[in-house]
């Protein structure tokens, strides 16, 4: 077979540019909302079995987001570009390729095409359209996968063709599935109208620089070599199911011993593969969708800035993705985990005692830093898992991805919990941007929201409301920096205004609680000295991140023409200044001595 060259990002024809446009209509409001992001790869005109591999670059402008196609579960991951294949966690959060792929790959070698990626942020899915160009026209290919989020062993692709075309197509499909497995079997089969072929053996790996065994049992739908679309065809869809399992604990000894743990895995894949197929792709697809609405029914928000290198919304929002595709989900997972990653049996406890002590990490750099492979985002998963354990959340950390949002959220705004109160610890003389932090889980009773905004006035002022109750309807009560005034009691779906205020010493600039005695008693225990309506935040920096540079509101090369109209203007004018003053007086004088000697020449001709 004849690989195709890669052509230069960008070189495409006018046909294939409207096609991948005109399906990214459909996507247009959540582009916009940074929900969906698209990427064009570099090497996306590669054949399908020269993928990325995990170690190799990518090349990109530095100014440009590139947004890893990876879905995953905290068992398993897998990145749409990489040919690295699935991916294990284990109890620290780092992962280890199971030298498997699942993903069926959907080409066509005659004729040319184009394609992106996007990441679904809100369903927690991946995808990928191609545009192959046939004469004018163009036809189709869309792929998208998931990890299932409460069903963790199963992963879902979806294929979709569309031929606008008079006549028809064919595909070819490789799928990879095993390799380098020991006491490696393979074997068909057939149940609910589908074809599977399921794998089972023995990787080696290595953890803290001893070999360790892994055992494991992969099953996955066998699809047809090649597609064939009829003319004017319209979607065509195709469906691939895997489920993986593997040992939970790393094993060691003789391989010949390992073979009845193979077995059961095996069996375990089998029969999750009989339910998963009977319960429909349909059913599945909800259920994950779902499980991803209500990860996300927290959140944070901030004004997009148009600062060199300013932290935005798409790569914060991409960031928060992939740590949330790290990490289990015990609390809405129908098996269980028996065990978190601490170890401890998850019972469900809401820990949040002195979660987040520490800088906001809105300002760290290596927490922001998008990853490319899948190494990558092991990395910085390990990174904010880390930070986090070390400034007071790692009770949050042990209830999965749930906690986790919610301890980043917290670390995002400097807010604090102690044993009676939430606090903000952001600095009132830097409140350069807006920020919203939506539904905060306050100790599992109820869910606040947090803004602040920047005024025309350049002043900041802060808005809490009490979104919902979780467990009871207990009042909350809330007061600003000092809580020299008396506390607020905050009502339901009701936004209370709070200025934003600077103390001497320095306190947080909001406190929230349920004790109103507590909250009553902070102004004693603060010993605040001085307080004051926090100054105007500084013109220059909001006018950076609002514009770009710290000129207004108008562009910098109108500022520029402007300067220079204004020096042109002064020079004409100075040049008038000088013809006149100068040039007029010679004229003047040349003027009266020509009319001197004409009065001479004529007295002189009278005498005569």
């Amino acid at each position: 077979m004849i690989m195709h060259k890669p052509k230069k990002k960008g070189y495409y024809s006018l046909e294939l540019e409207d096609c991948i446009n005109s399906k990214l209509e459909r996507f247009k409001e959540s582009i916009n909302s940074n929900n969906i992001l698209i990427t064009e790869w570099p090497v996306s005109d590669r054949d399908p079995l020269s993928n990325l591999k995990q170690d190799e670059k990518i090349e990109h402008p530095p100014d440009e987001n590139l947004f890893l196609p990876y879905v995953g579960n905290g068992y398993i991951g897998l990145s749409l570009i990489s040919k690295e294949g699935i991916f294990a966690f284990n109890q620290k959060s780092t992962t280890f390729p199971l030298l498997y792929n699942p993903l069926a790959n959907i080409y066509s070698d005659t004729m040319t095409k184009k394609e992106i990626t996007y990441v679904d942020i809100l369903s927690g899915l991946v995808g990928k359209i191609q545009c192959y160009q046939e004469n004018k026209n163009c036809i189709e290919v869309s792929s998208s996968v998931y990890a299932h989020r409460i069903r963790p062993s199963i992963i879902v692709q979806e294929i979709t063709l569309n031929n606008p075309t008079k006549q028809s197509v064919t595909f070819d499909i490789i799928q990879i599935f095993s390799k380098n497995w020991n006491l490696s079997t393979v074997k068909d089969d057939n149940f609910n109208n589908m074809e599977f072929t399921v794998s089972k053996g023995i990787i080696d790996v290595i953890i803290d620089g001893k070999p360790k065994h892994l055992c494991l049992s992969i099953g996955s739908t066998k699809l047809p070599n090649s597609i064939r679309l009829n003319e004017h065809e319209f979607n065509s869809k195709h469906y691939a199911i895997s489920v993986i399992k593997y040992s939970v604990t790393l094993l060691s000894g003789k391989l010949e011993n390992l073979e009845p743990i193979i077995n059961n895995l095996e069996n375990q894949v089998i029969e999750e593969l009989k339910i998963a197929t009977k319960i429909g792709f349909k059913k599945l697809a909800k259920e994950h969708m779902d499980a991803w609405n209500n990860i996300w029914k927290s959140g944070f928000g901030l004004s997009r800035s148009l600062a060199d290198g300013a932290l935005n919304g798409d790569r914060i929002n991409a960031s928060l993705y992939y740590i949330a595709s790290s990490h289990r989900a015990p609390l809405i997972e129908l098996d269980k985990p028996v065990l978190n990653q601490s170890g401890v049996d998850n019972n469900h406890v809401y820990h949040i005692e002195r979660c987040y002590e520490g800088f906001s990490t809105l300002s760290a750099v290596k927490l922001w830093k998008l990853p490319l492979n899948e190494k990558e985002v092991s990395n910085l998963n390990y990174l904010w898992t880390l930070t986090l354990q070390k400034h007071g959340c790692k009770g949050l950390i042990d209830l999965g991805v749930e906690g986790i949002i919610q301890a980043v959220l917290l670390s995002l705004g400097g807010l604090k919990f102690t044993h009676h109160h939430l606090e903000t610890n952001l600095n009132p003389r830097q409140l350069h941007r807006d920020y919203f932090f939506r539904k905060i889980n306050y100790a599992n009773l109820s869910l606040i929201s947090i803004e602040v905004i920047v005024g025309y006035d350049n002043h900041a002022k802060l808005y809490v409301s009490l979104d919902e109750y979780i467990k009871s309807n207990e009042e909350f009560y809330a007061c600003d920096a000092g809580c020299i005034d008396p506390p607020v009691t905050l009502e339901k779906n009701k936004r209370v205004e709070f200025p934003v205020k600077l103390t001497n010493p320095l306190t947080a600039i909001l406190y929230i609680s349920n004790d109103k005695t507590h909250i009553n008693e902070l102004k004693h225990a603060l010993h605040v000295q001085e307080i004051d309506i926090a100054p105007q935040q500084d013109a220059n920096s909001i006018a950076i991140h609002k514009h770009g540079h710290s000129l207004g509101g108008l562009a910098a090369l109108f500022w520029t023409l402007f300067i220079i109209l204004i020096l042109i203007f002064h020079l004409f004018l100075f040049k008038l200044i000088y013809r006149e003053l100068c040039v007029s007086n010679n004229s003047d004088y040349n003027s009266y001595d020509y009319k001197k000697s004409d009065y001479r020449r004529s007295r002189s001709t009278r005498t005569v």
